[in-house]
This record gives C-alpha cells, sequence and structure tokens, in this order.
C-alpha cells in the first residue's frame, strides 16, 4: 500500500531521498474535464481550479508529491488537450514539456494521462499520440463509476494489454484507486 504526502510547495523530503535536481518529473495530460486537476489536487493537496472549454487553461501548474517513504515527485499539470497535433496553444504547451523542446525545462521521465472511461474513443487518439513518444505512460482510467452506471463494461486488464502500457480505473472525485495508480509497475 503507498503512502502519499503531497505539499503544493517543496517538501521536506524524507532521509535517504532525491534530491530536488533527481526529483522525478511526471507530465498530467488529458482531454478537457476528464478530471485531470481533480486528479492532480488530490495528489498535490492543491485546490487548483480550471476553465472547462478548450482554449481557456493555457498554462501549466506544477505540485509535488511524496510517494511512499522517499520518492519525491513533481506533477506538471497540462492543459486539458484533445489532441498533441493541434495548432493551438494547449497543444504547443504539451509538446514542449513532453519533447524537452525547451531549454528551460528539464525533461519529464513518465507521462500520466487521464482518460474518460465513458468516453474512450476520443481519449484514446491522445493516448497514442502519447505513447508515439516513447516515454513511460500510466493511464489513469476515471470515472468508471459514472461508465459502470451508464452499463459500460471495462476491462483495464485487456487494454493495458492492447495499449502496452498500465492502466488503472480510478474515481478521482472520490479517491478511489490512487494507492494503485501510485503503485510501481513492478509491485
Amino acid at each position: 500500500m503507498a503512502t502519499v504526502h503531497c505539499e503544493p510547495g517543496p517538501p521536506v523530503a524524507p532521509a535517504g531521498a532525491p534530491s530536488r535536481s533527481d526529483t522525478l518529473r511526471i507530465a498530467l495530460v488529458g482531454n478537457p474535464n476528464t478530471g485531470k486537476t481533480t486528479l492532480f489536487n488530490r495528489l498535490c493537496g492543491t485546490r487548483a481550479k480550471t476553465s472547462n472549454f478548450p482554449g481557456t487553461t493555457t498554462s501549466a501548474r506544477t505540485g509535488r508529491a511524496v510517494v511512499g517513504t522517499n520518492t519525491i515527485v513533481e506533477i506538471l499539470d497540462l492543459p486539458g488537450l484533445y489532441q498533441l497535433s493541434l495548432d493551438a496553444p494547449e497543444a504547443r504547451i504539451a509538446r514542449e514539456v513532453i519533447g524537452s523542446q525547451s531549454s528551460q525545462l528539464r525533461g519529464v521521465a513518465a507521462v500520466l494521462v487521464v482518460v474518460d472511461a465513458c468516453n474512450l474513443t476520443r481519449n484514446l487518439i491522445l493516448t497514442g499520440e502519447l505513447l508515439a513518444y516513447g516515454l513511460p505512460v500510466v493511464v489513469a482510467l476515471n470515472m468508471v463509476d459514472l461508465a459502470q452506471r451508464r452499463g459500460l463494461s471495462l476491462d483495464a486488464d485487456r487494454l493495458s494489454q492492447h495499449l502496452g502500457c498500465r492502466v488503472v480505473p480510478i474515481v478521482a472525485r472520490r479517491g478511489i484507486g490512487l494507492e494503485d495508480l501510485l503503485r510501481p509497475a513492478n509491485a
């Protein structure tokens, strides 16, 4: 069972924890209205708010979390977007962060993509683009409770095999599944 302690500012590193320069950086990506910022708030103990329509949030916010006993991660909540390939401000920001095209940005170690379980078809377009970058990707299959109420049948293991990455069912709004999400892949 993973223990998570999040702080909006720099966390106090536990003994043996990596230094700030060694902190893992994770990009949090997803379509608008998938619960991405809700997950960010849960992971980082913040109360960030965002507008819920494309083009209104065009900056990334950063939070830090201590996962387990000594792993500090920096989470970059990127603007919601539908595709990386679009010529839109939010897509350019995401490409810059994920592709490390800016000399001012350190690269990300992994991508956490939030997918709406009720709308897989649209959300998996972005997921496919993210997988093409060659970074480790974890899919947070959010709103599984709503999908089940709508009679949708989801098989996270089968989806994981198809995509070639971890897929973890969650309900970010209620904090369900976050321990599994934060568990290392080999645990």
